[in-house]
């Protein structure tokens, strides 16, 4: 099987991104896109109920094309969008937010391409908790999509090496399995990650 170009991976990333936005549990409603399930209906001719759950059935979302899936995924709030990232690292510093905070702030960010913005929503994760791997698959995936695989995989591998789930480092793994196909190397760097100690 021939590895795929920069750009095809690149594209599973960024949907793997719209993935777990769509998988957060509340944050569709949180950020004011409740209709995304009923235009999710319409596009895959099934009931408004199931969409998301068919949708993400496939880890990759490939039911639906990418240029479907960005406008459906277009945060409108301006309370978001109109932040800088240093207000935003500033914000997360508080006592009161939590590490999932976060991440579902970090995820928001993602799904609209203010990666700096959600670059500081993951440092303030990872000062609250850097053990944790939530922030390290998304810092993962994230620094992929910006094509720097080696520093995607060696976080990425922190995510697995930290994720107490199964299901997580399934999730993971095929990323980091995306990767290692597609750019020679890249499953080295997080294995070493996984191994230092």
């Amino acid at each position: 099987m021939a590895a795929e170009t920069n750009d095809e991976v690149r594209e599973k990333l960024q949907r793997s991104l719209y993935r777990e936005f769509l998988l957060e549990q509340g944050l569709l409603e949180e950020v004011g896109l409740e209709e995304v399930p009923a235009r999710l209906a319409a596009l895959l001719g099934c009931d408004e109920g199931s969409s998301v759950a068919r949708l993400t059935t496939s880890p990759w979302l490939e039911p639906l094309e990418l240029g479907q899936l960005k406008p459906l995924l277009m945060i409108r709030d301006m309370s978001l969008v109109s932040r800088t990232a240093a207000a935003v690292s500033a914000e997360l510093k508080g006592p009161d937010v939590r590490y999932e905070d976060c991440c579902r702030l970090a995820l928001c960010y993602a799904v609209i391409g203010s990666h700096g913005h959600a670059f500081s929503a993951l440092r303030a994760a990872a000062a609250k908790n850097d053990a944790w791997a939530r922030h390290h698959y998304l810092y993962g995936l994230l620094l992929g999509v910006e094509g720097l695989p080696e520093r995607a995989s060696w976080e990425l591998g922190m995510a697995l090496r930290s994720e107490p789930y199964e299901e997580g480092r399934i999730r993971v793994r095929r990323v980091l399995d995306l990767l290692d196909e597609a750019l020679p190397g890249g499953r080295r760097a997080a294995l070493s990650a996984d191994r230092s100690d």
